[in-house]
């Protein structure tokens, strides 16, 4: 079974961190970076987007080549130019944590459209767990979901969060050694649990309400206006991505149609049907793209015949398949395999 692509993405401002930390401990950051196909120049570039595919095995290859397994944490003194970000900004001048965590659920996908926020109350302790789409997890190196405790764990050290507050860090890992452990305390001086179920924190749910000093609900809220205009904007851009995605697992149950689609992404097929016009398609243009890309590279392997190949594309039969690719082409399937070398 082939692995789905992976349509995430990563706001690469958030990476800055790890230029500065490997820079100020002697490494090449444009070297590291390059490793995984990311140009490092990248990160300093407003609105700019990597794909998760390439940002997260380079937390992973930077964790190995300096030998810091919690890479993510090794950071945290590295931070400070995240404050130009306007969601660090909204979360900031949030009126307490609380508020500030609520903020980050809200705005998550600007920074990871893969990660999903889940905050919530038990009794006296406030929780927040971060929960990998289960369609991205063979894309998220564990290294890579380190830093995101550093966004909620940025408030602290300022004034503007009590250090209480946080109960215990919890990781989706093994126990990695008491003297890792005892070295990750030396930066963050807070219980951790390990081979837990999902990457999170627990808090003080008094202590969460305690009023931040730097409170300024106008800035906040501006902020995250801001912020929220931006993930409209990601939304439209991904969703060419998400029918593609879509359509290419539909089609082996035949030729997918508008309302199915619509329905798998949440939207309502007017939704879709302008949204894709937006971006300058349709549907059945996008469903002809898919099955033209799928078909042309199918037919480069001699070992397929040409009615698996049809029904592979979610056509009937291969008489359709046939018509259907001549319009495309201008030529028939057999045409093309004819002249193109297997």
């Amino acid at each position: 079974m082939t692995t789905a692509t992976s349509t995430a993405s990563v706001l690469a401002v958030w990476l800055r961190p790890l230029v500065d930390y490997l820079e100020r401990t002697g490494y090449d950051s444009a070297a590291v970076f390059r490793h995984t196909g990311v140009d490092v120049g990248q990160v300093f570039v407003p609105g700019t987007r990597l794909r998760l595919q390439d940002a997260a095995p380079l937390w992973q290859h930077a964790a190995q080549i300096t030998g810091k397994s919690f890479i993510g944490l090794e950071i945290a003194n590295d931070a400070p130019p995240l404050q130009a970000d306007a969601t660090a900004i909204a979360m900031m001048a949030s009126r307490n944590l609380y508020e500030a965590l609520q903020r980050f659920s809200r705005l998550s996908h600007i920074v990871c459209d893969a990660v999903e926020l889940v905050l919530g109350r038990d009794g006296d302790v406030l929780y927040l767990d971060f929960v990998v789409s289960p369609r991205e997890r063979h894309v998220m190196a564990r290294e890579a979901m380190d830093p995101a405790l550093l966004i909620p764990l940025g408030l602290f050290g300022k004034g503007m969060i009590d250090t209480a507050a946080i109960l215990e860090l919890r990781f989706d890992c093994p126990h990695p050694g008491q003297s890792t452990v005892e070295h990750l305390a030396q930066i963050f001086p807070i219980p951790m649990q390990f081979d837990c179920e999902h990457y999170g924190m627990r808090i003080d749910w008094e202590l969460s309400l305690r009023q931040n000093a730097y409170w300024n609900p106008a800035l906040a809220q501006i902020c995250e206006e801001q912020v929220l205009r931006e993930l409209a904007a990601l939304e439209d851009s991904n969703l060419v991505a998400r029918t593609r995605k879509v359509l290419l697992d539909q089609l082996a149950n035949g030729t997918p149609q508008l309302g199915g689609v619509a329905s798998l992404l949440n939207i309502t097929e007017r939704q879709l049907q302008r949204k894709l016009k937006q971006q300058g398609t349709g549907f059945g243009e996008l469903l002809d793209a898919v099955r033209l890309e799928l078909a042309l590279r199918y037919l480069q392997d001699s070992r397929m015949h040409m009615v698996d190949i049809a029904l592979s594309l979610g056509f009937s039969d291969q008489s359709n398949f046939v018509k259907a690719f001549k319009r495309w082409q201008g030529e028939t399937p057999g045409q093309y395999r004819r002249r193109s070398p297997v």
